[in-house]
């Protein structure tokens, strides 16, 4: 069969080079019996990529279509837009270019919502819940049968309405080991079109799955919470098999977590170096047990870049998230960081959490403006709120706090709505005050500022900025 793979369209472009579909490339590689092409919208300014989707679905003219429903909203209190008001018009495009097409609905954003999706868009044919690698293979293989599929939602087939979605019950989780490598095939998608200096676009996932359980994040609901690993030589056959055939320059791993394990993380690093591959990449970090020694490891390897997400600024705070570090780790970090030059680093804190008092306000204000003048000219923070979502504690906080109300809209249409879906409880007014005249100072003063003497620091050492 034609299967044409399509990344839901952000509605906004927020690159200069979109993201590359990673998620896409591992269904492909699943459908290997099967001709696949990628499309993503992205490419194109919307509601113009609309149109270039109709005019790929006529070229291919695919017999199922699938739709990757990645990310619903910004989860940005300060940037509310909602992505999935995208998915409606992509759909009925689908439909006018090819109206015998099956459309099958997946991605991390379809799994969280599944059903509410199902229900509100009946032209879904049938949606992949959860990881697909599987799935997606047995389903297609079965699709007069799709009830003896497990981890898929269809219709009809004995439902009392026929446009009525019926779910074939959870699967075991992939083994992630057998997964083969991601299909980056110019048949596939135009790879090279990806590449480029901006390391951040194009992803590598060395693990799926973490251990942590962090009370406002979905992902151990999405990948499960026990990491499953690929072989270390693998991972590096994959970076190297991008450098040899498409050139690659930079890229990310797509990691929850990269260096947990810490030996598996090494053993990676390690591979790089024995093979003299010249990359450069980043990742995101936990703080936890992180020593210089295997920063300059990671340097050595290329990584130019890491991101920690403390969120919390105190031990309660740390406990009442469930990340698993201590305030002192967090501390750490940043010595650590101070002795390593060459790697720029992003910290990320949250506004407001349960357990936040104003000893915490005041603690975030001031790591705010220490963090980058202790790493200077190589880190910045980022100021945030958590988006509610379900599946997860703070859902469950929010309830018994009266922040959201039984029976409240988790999957809005409107920006309006989307604010009421964020944690910011009356009690820490004073700390929305603050930390929203914080956020516009930012971005109208202390940003510009700091990203233009970045820019200098970096011209006087003769380095050129990783974005």
């Amino acid at each position: 069969m034609n299967v044409l793979l399509v990344q839901q369209d952000e509605g906004v472009r927020a690159y200069h080079v979109p993201l590359y579909p990673i998620g896409l490339s591992y269904i492909a590689a699943a459908l290997k019996e099967h001709s696949v092409r990628i499309f993503n919208p992205n490419s194109f300014e919307y509601p113009g990529s609309l149109e270039e989707l109709k005019k790929e679905i006529v070229r291919f003219n695919p017999d199922i279509v699938g739709l990757s429903i990645r990310n619903l909203d910004t989860t940005q209190r300060r940037d509310p837009h909602i992505q999935f008001k995208t998915v409606r018009p992509t759909i009925d495009a689908i439909k006018e270019a090819c109206p015998t097409a099956k459309i099958i609905a997946g991605g991390s954003g379809f799994s969280l919502y599944a059903m509410e999706i199902m229900n509100r868009i009946p032209e879904i044919d049938y949606g992949v819940f959860l990881e697909g690698d599987e799935s997606i293979v047995q389903l297609l293989d079965n699709l007069d049968r799709p009830e003896t599929v497990r981890g898929i939602f269809y219709r009809g087939n004995g439902a009392k309405n026929p446009s009525e979605a019926i779910f074939t019950g959870t699967r075991a989780t992939p083994d992630f080991s057998r997964i083969p490598m991601p299909d980056r095939a110019p048949r596939v998608i135009d790879t090279k079109s990806y590449i480029g200096d901006y390391y951040n676009i194009l992803g590598v996932q060395s693990k799926r799955g973490c251990v942590f359980k962090c009370t406002y994040c979905s992902y151990p609901f999405l990948n499960n919470d026990s990491v499953r690993l690929r072989s270390p030589v693998e991972v590096v056959d994959e970076i190297g098999h991008m450098i040899e055939n498409y050139g690659l320059k930079s890229f990310v791993f797509v990691d929850s977590v990269f260096n947990l394990p810490e030996r598996h993380a090494r053993e990676i690093c390690n591979e790089i170096i024995r093979r003299k591959l010249q990359i450069k990449w980043g990742a995101w970090l936990t703080p936890k047990m992180l020593t210089v020694e295997f920063l300059h490891l990671m340097k050595e390897a290329g990584c130019v870049h890491v991101g920690f997400s403390p969120d919390a600024v105190t031990d309660e705070g740390l406990r009442y998230l469930q990340k698993g570090i201590t305030y002192k780790e967090v501390k750490n970090s940043i010595k650590v960081m101070r002795k390593t030059k060459g790697i720029v680093a992003t910290y990320n804190f949250f506004c407001a959490y349960p357990g936040m008092d104003l000893r915490a306000v005041l603690r975030t204000i001031y790591l705010y403006f220490k963090i980058p003048l202790a790493i200077f000219a190589r880190a910045s923070v980022g100021l945030g709120w958590i988006r509610i979502e379900p599946h997860t504690a703070v859902y469950d906080t929010a309830l018994k706090e009266g922040i959201i109300t039984e029976g409240l809209d988790m999957l809005p249409e409107k920006e309006e709505d989307l604010l009421k879906l964020f944690y910011v409880p009356k009690r820490l007014w004073y700390a929305t005050l603050a930390f929203d005249i914080l956020a516009f100072l930012a971005d109208e003063l202390i940003k510009p500022v700091g990203r233009a003497a970045f820019r200098i620091v970096n011209k006087l050492k003769g380095e050129r900025p990783h974005v």
